[in-house]
Protein backbone atom coordinates (compact mmCIF):
# COMPACT_ATOMS: atom_id res chain seq x y z
CA UNK A 1 0.00 0.00 0.00
CA UNK A 2 1.45 3.26 -1.10
CA UNK A 3 0.31 6.54 0.89
CA UNK A 4 0.26 9.99 -1.03
CA UNK A 5 1.43 12.78 1.66
CA UNK A 6 -1.22 15.20 0.51
CA UNK A 7 -3.70 12.73 2.41
CA UNK A 8 -1.96 12.27 5.60
CA UNK A 9 -3.67 14.74 8.08
CA UNK A 10 -3.14 13.55 11.52
CA UNK A 11 0.06 11.47 12.76
CA UNK A 12 -0.13 9.34 16.01
CA UNK A 13 3.03 8.65 17.39
CA UNK A 14 3.76 6.03 20.06
CA UNK A 15 6.55 7.19 22.70
CA UNK A 16 9.20 4.28 24.03
CA UNK A 17 10.61 2.62 21.37
CA UNK A 18 9.50 4.65 18.53
CA UNK A 19 9.80 8.45 19.33
CA UNK A 20 12.35 7.74 21.87
CA UNK A 21 15.67 5.73 21.35
CA UNK A 22 17.17 3.68 23.73
CA UNK A 23 18.44 6.64 25.56
CA UNK A 24 14.44 7.87 25.95
CA UNK A 25 15.97 11.02 24.00
CA UNK A 26 14.47 12.84 20.71
CA UNK A 27 17.07 13.40 18.52
CA UNK A 28 16.40 17.42 17.09
CA UNK A 29 16.26 15.84 13.75
CA UNK A 30 13.47 14.37 14.79
CA UNK A 31 12.01 17.08 16.73
CA UNK A 32 12.75 19.38 13.49
CA UNK A 33 10.52 17.10 11.06
CA UNK A 34 7.80 16.75 13.24
CA UNK A 35 7.78 20.64 13.60
CA UNK A 36 7.56 20.83 10.01
CA UNK A 37 5.09 18.60 9.89
CA UNK A 38 2.46 20.72 12.18
CA UNK A 39 3.68 23.29 10.05
CA UNK A 40 1.58 22.38 7.21
CA UNK A 41 -1.04 21.62 9.35
CA UNK A 42 -1.14 17.78 10.63
CA UNK A 43 -2.27 17.02 13.69
CA UNK A 44 0.83 15.46 15.38
CA UNK A 45 0.56 13.57 18.88
CA UNK A 46 1.93 11.02 21.51
CA UNK A 47 0.16 8.11 21.25
CA UNK A 48 1.51 6.32 24.78
CA UNK A 49 0.85 3.88 27.14
CA UNK A 50 1.73 6.13 29.63
CA UNK A 51 -0.29 8.22 31.66
CA UNK A 52 -0.75 12.11 31.48
CA UNK A 53 2.20 12.53 34.41
CA UNK A 54 4.11 10.18 32.31
CA UNK A 55 4.36 12.29 29.24
CA UNK A 56 7.50 13.27 28.78
CA UNK A 57 8.48 17.54 28.41
CA UNK A 58 10.90 16.64 25.69
CA UNK A 59 7.85 15.55 23.64
CA UNK A 60 4.83 18.05 25.07
CA UNK A 61 7.81 21.28 24.15
CA UNK A 62 8.42 20.81 20.80
CA UNK A 63 5.62 23.51 19.46
CA UNK A 64 2.82 22.53 17.89
CA UNK A 65 1.33 19.63 20.04
CA UNK A 66 -1.74 20.11 20.92
CA UNK A 67 -3.24 16.56 21.98
CA UNK A 68 -1.80 13.62 24.00
CA UNK A 69 -3.43 10.24 23.76
CA UNK A 70 -2.67 8.28 26.88
CA UNK A 71 -2.63 4.84 28.73
CA UNK A 72 -3.48 3.14 25.52
CA UNK A 73 -6.36 5.40 24.18
CA UNK A 74 -8.04 4.97 27.74
CA UNK A 75 -7.65 8.99 27.85
CA UNK A 76 -7.24 11.58 25.10
CA UNK A 77 -6.44 15.38 26.63
CA UNK A 78 -6.19 18.81 25.28
CA UNK A 79 -2.61 19.77 26.72
CA UNK A 80 -3.45 23.63 26.66
CA UNK A 81 -6.39 22.79 29.17
CA UNK A 82 -5.92 19.58 30.45
CA UNK A 83 -9.52 18.67 29.63
CA UNK A 84 -10.40 15.06 28.70
CA UNK A 85 -11.90 14.95 25.46
CA UNK A 86 -12.09 11.53 25.53
CA UNK A 87 -12.14 8.32 28.07
CA UNK A 88 -13.08 4.47 28.47
CA UNK A 89 -12.32 3.20 31.88
CA UNK A 90 -12.01 -0.01 33.40
CA UNK A 91 -15.17 -0.29 35.62
CA UNK A 92 -14.08 -0.68 39.12
CA UNK A 93 -15.90 -3.77 40.04
CA UNK A 94 -13.34 -5.44 37.60
CA UNK A 95 -10.76 -3.50 38.78
CA UNK A 96 -10.75 -5.26 42.13
CA UNK A 97 -11.42 -8.50 40.88
CA UNK A 98 -8.39 -8.54 38.98
CA UNK A 99 -5.80 -6.61 41.96
CA UNK A 100 -7.12 -9.61 44.01
CA UNK A 101 -5.83 -12.27 41.64
CA UNK A 102 -2.60 -10.21 41.55
CA UNK A 103 -1.92 -9.65 45.01
CA UNK A 104 -1.78 -13.65 45.17
CA UNK A 105 1.13 -13.47 42.46
CA UNK A 106 4.54 -13.52 43.17
CA UNK A 107 7.65 -11.94 41.17
CA UNK A 108 5.53 -8.92 39.61
CA UNK A 109 3.92 -5.81 40.96
CA UNK A 110 0.54 -3.83 39.65
CA UNK A 111 0.09 -0.34 39.41
CA UNK A 112 -2.78 1.37 38.24
CA UNK A 113 -3.65 4.52 36.44
CA UNK A 114 -6.33 6.90 36.86
CA UNK A 115 -6.55 10.68 37.54
CA UNK A 116 -3.43 11.09 34.64
CA UNK A 117 -0.74 9.61 37.44
CA UNK A 118 0.56 6.34 38.36
CA UNK A 119 -0.76 4.79 41.71
CA UNK A 120 1.09 2.08 43.84
CA UNK A 121 0.02 0.77 47.06
CA UNK A 122 2.43 2.42 49.61
CA UNK A 123 4.27 0.04 51.95
CA UNK A 124 3.76 -3.70 49.76
CA UNK A 125 4.67 -2.00 46.05
CA UNK A 126 8.40 -2.94 45.45
CA UNK A 127 10.69 -1.69 42.32
CA UNK A 128 11.49 -4.86 40.62
CA UNK A 129 14.60 -5.00 38.11
CA UNK A 130 14.50 -7.09 34.88
CA UNK A 131 17.46 -7.64 32.76
CA UNK A 132 15.61 -5.80 29.93
CA UNK A 133 14.91 -2.40 31.37
CA UNK A 134 17.60 0.21 30.29
CA UNK A 135 18.61 2.71 33.50
CA UNK A 136 16.29 5.75 31.46
CA UNK A 137 13.74 3.04 31.58
CA UNK A 138 14.43 2.87 35.79
CA UNK A 139 14.88 6.27 36.40
CA UNK A 140 11.17 7.19 35.02
CA UNK A 141 10.22 4.48 36.64
CA UNK A 142 11.51 5.90 40.11
CA UNK A 143 10.25 9.30 39.21
CA UNK A 144 6.52 8.75 38.10
CA UNK A 145 4.55 6.24 40.92
CA UNK A 146 2.97 8.15 43.52
CA UNK A 147 2.70 5.84 46.55
CA UNK A 148 -0.71 5.63 48.31
CA UNK A 149 -1.91 4.37 51.31
CA UNK A 150 -5.04 1.82 51.23
CA UNK A 151 -4.54 2.14 47.84
CA UNK A 152 -7.11 -0.89 46.94
CA UNK A 153 -9.97 0.30 49.84
CA UNK A 154 -9.96 3.85 48.02
CA UNK A 155 -10.41 2.04 44.71
CA UNK A 156 -13.17 0.26 46.22
CA UNK A 157 -14.65 3.27 48.28
CA UNK A 158 -14.76 5.49 45.45
CA UNK A 159 -15.37 3.04 42.85
CA UNK A 160 -12.59 4.51 40.87
CA UNK A 161 -12.85 3.80 36.92
CA UNK A 162 -9.00 2.63 35.74
CA UNK A 163 -7.76 4.19 32.92
CA UNK A 164 -4.95 1.34 32.89
CA UNK A 165 -3.66 -1.28 35.32
CA UNK A 166 -0.12 -2.23 34.56
CA UNK A 167 2.15 -5.03 35.85
CA UNK A 168 5.95 -5.36 35.84
CA UNK A 169 7.16 -8.74 36.23
CA UNK A 170 10.95 -9.92 37.09
CA UNK A 171 10.91 -12.89 34.74
CA UNK A 172 9.13 -13.45 30.83
CA UNK A 173 8.66 -17.03 30.70
CA UNK A 174 6.45 -15.61 34.13
CA UNK A 175 4.93 -12.62 32.78
CA UNK A 176 3.93 -15.33 29.49
CA UNK A 177 1.96 -17.35 32.33
CA UNK A 178 0.39 -14.70 34.19
CA UNK A 179 -0.51 -12.82 30.69
CA UNK A 180 -2.48 -16.69 29.50
CA UNK A 181 -4.15 -16.78 33.19
CA UNK A 182 -5.60 -13.19 32.68
CA UNK A 183 -6.76 -13.37 29.39
CA UNK A 184 -8.61 -16.61 30.47
CA UNK A 185 -10.33 -14.80 33.52
CA UNK A 186 -10.87 -11.85 31.71
CA UNK A 187 -12.05 -11.67 28.42
CA UNK A 188 -13.60 -7.90 29.15
CA UNK A 189 -10.31 -6.76 29.35
CA UNK A 190 -7.63 -6.21 26.73
CA UNK A 191 -4.45 -7.47 27.76
CA UNK A 192 -1.11 -6.63 25.89
CA UNK A 193 2.30 -5.61 26.32
CA UNK A 194 5.24 -3.28 24.92
CA UNK A 195 8.24 -4.45 26.39
CA UNK A 196 9.49 -8.54 27.56
CA UNK A 197 9.11 -7.35 31.73
CA UNK A 198 5.48 -5.85 31.28
CA UNK A 199 1.42 -6.11 31.10
CA UNK A 200 -0.80 -3.61 30.17
CA UNK A 201 -4.52 -4.16 30.87
CA UNK A 202 -7.29 -1.90 29.69
CA UNK A 203 -11.24 -2.29 28.97
CA UNK A 204 -11.41 -3.87 25.58
CA UNK A 205 -13.52 -1.08 24.17
CA UNK A 206 -9.88 0.77 24.51
CA UNK A 207 -7.57 1.23 22.04
CA UNK A 208 -5.18 3.41 20.62
CA UNK A 209 -6.48 3.08 17.09
CA UNK A 210 -9.92 3.51 18.51
CA UNK A 211 -8.91 7.12 20.79
CA UNK A 212 -7.28 8.16 17.29
CA UNK A 213 -10.25 8.01 14.94
CA UNK A 214 -12.40 9.44 17.93
CA UNK A 215 -10.38 12.44 17.59
CA UNK A 216 -9.98 12.18 14.34
CA UNK A 217 -14.22 12.66 14.08
CA UNK A 218 -13.76 15.42 16.69
CA UNK A 219 -11.37 17.09 14.01
CA UNK A 220 -12.50 16.48 11.08
CA UNK A 221 -10.22 13.67 9.86
CA UNK A 222 -10.94 10.53 8.23
CA UNK A 223 -9.58 7.06 8.74
CA UNK A 224 -7.44 7.41 5.65
CA UNK A 225 -5.61 10.59 6.78
CA UNK A 226 -4.06 9.01 9.32
CA UNK A 227 -0.71 7.73 10.31
CA UNK A 228 0.20 5.65 13.15
CA UNK A 229 3.92 4.31 14.20
CA UNK A 230 4.60 1.75 16.45
CA UNK A 231 6.80 -0.78 17.42
CA UNK A 232 4.85 -3.38 19.58
CA UNK A 233 2.05 -5.53 20.66
CA UNK A 234 0.36 -2.36 22.63
CA UNK A 235 0.36 -0.85 19.28
CA UNK A 236 -1.61 -3.32 16.77
CA UNK A 237 -5.12 -1.72 17.79
CA UNK A 238 -3.35 1.92 16.18
CA UNK A 239 -1.78 -0.27 13.33
CA UNK A 240 -5.32 -1.89 12.26
CA UNK A 241 -7.29 1.04 12.61
CA UNK A 242 -5.71 3.89 10.84
CA UNK A 243 -5.12 4.64 7.12
CA UNK A 244 -1.39 4.36 6.63
CA UNK A 245 -0.09 2.08 9.51
CA UNK A 246 3.89 2.27 9.94
CA UNK A 247 5.88 -0.06 12.21
CA UNK A 248 9.31 0.54 13.66
CA UNK A 249 12.64 -1.39 12.18
CA UNK A 250 12.82 -2.50 15.42
CA UNK A 251 9.08 -3.70 16.13
CA UNK A 252 8.72 -7.49 16.34
CA UNK A 253 7.56 -9.46 13.14
CA UNK A 254 3.88 -9.56 14.58
CA UNK A 255 4.00 -6.07 14.48
CA UNK A 256 5.55 -5.67 11.04
CA UNK A 257 3.17 -7.47 9.60
CA UNK A 258 0.51 -4.86 10.52
CA UNK A 259 2.50 -2.14 8.54
CA UNK A 260 1.69 -0.60 5.17
CA UNK A 261 5.28 0.54 5.49
CA UNK A 262 8.32 -0.81 7.36
CA UNK A 263 10.91 2.68 8.48
CA UNK A 264 13.69 2.41 10.07
CA UNK A 265 14.77 1.71 13.47
CA UNK A 266 14.08 4.21 16.73
CA UNK A 267 17.74 4.42 16.60
CA UNK A 268 17.81 6.00 13.36
CA UNK A 269 15.25 8.43 13.38
CA UNK A 270 12.48 6.24 11.92
CA UNK A 271 10.14 8.32 13.01
CA UNK A 272 11.28 11.43 10.82
CA UNK A 273 12.30 9.01 7.54
CA UNK A 274 8.48 7.62 7.45
CA UNK A 275 6.87 11.29 7.69
CA UNK A 276 9.66 13.11 5.44
CA UNK A 277 8.60 10.26 2.99
CA UNK A 278 4.54 9.99 3.54
CA UNK A 279 3.87 13.26 4.92
CA UNK A 280 5.79 15.95 4.18
CA UNK A 281 5.16 18.43 1.07
CA UNK A 282 8.89 18.84 -0.31
CA UNK A 283 9.35 15.39 -0.54
CA UNK A 284 7.87 12.92 -3.25
CA UNK A 285 6.20 9.21 -2.17
CA UNK A 286 7.10 6.52 -3.60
Amino acid sequence: MNAKKSKIRMVGLDLDGTVFNEAKNITDYTKEVLERAMEQGVVVLPATGRPECGLPREMLDIPGIKYALTSNGARVIELSSGRTIYSELIPCEVTLRALQLMNEWDGCVWEVYFDGKVCVEEGRYRFLRHPDMTPALIQYMYDSRVPVKNLFQKIEKEKIGMEKIHMVFEDTKVRNEKMKILRDQFPELDISCATTFNIEINSSKVGKGIALLELGKLLGIRKEEIMACGDASNDWNMLENVGFPVAMGNADEKTKQLASFVTKSNEEDGVAYAIERFVLEEGAAS
